[in-house]
């Protein structure tokens, strides 16, 4: 399952966001990818999320492998798309 959100946090993804990220990416058991600008990042990993550099307006691919893909693609996604 895969799926593009809009960076919708006026100051991107720093820490507390990526904290979030991972946070709904390890509630489920799928492996959950995001990708921007064609690089690829383990979203249950924080380093990888604050190294993502995302900022408003970035598209980001959110990608999920597994039995509950499409939960775990819409749970990263909502954290995406969250103003704060």
């Amino acid at each position: 399952m895969k799926k593009t959100y809009t960076v919708m946090n006026p100051t991107g993804i720093h820490a507390r966001p990526a904290l979030k990220i991972v946070e709904a990416a390890t509630r489920h058991l799928s492996d959950s990818y995001l990708v921007k600008d064609g690089s690829l990042f383990f979203a249950k990993s924080l380093v990888n999320m604050i190294s993502i550099g995302a900022k408003f307006g970035d598209e980001i691919e959110v990608i999920a492998e597994g039995e509950d893909s499409e939960a775990a693609v819409e749970a990263i996604g909502a954290v995406l798309t969250a103003r704060h």
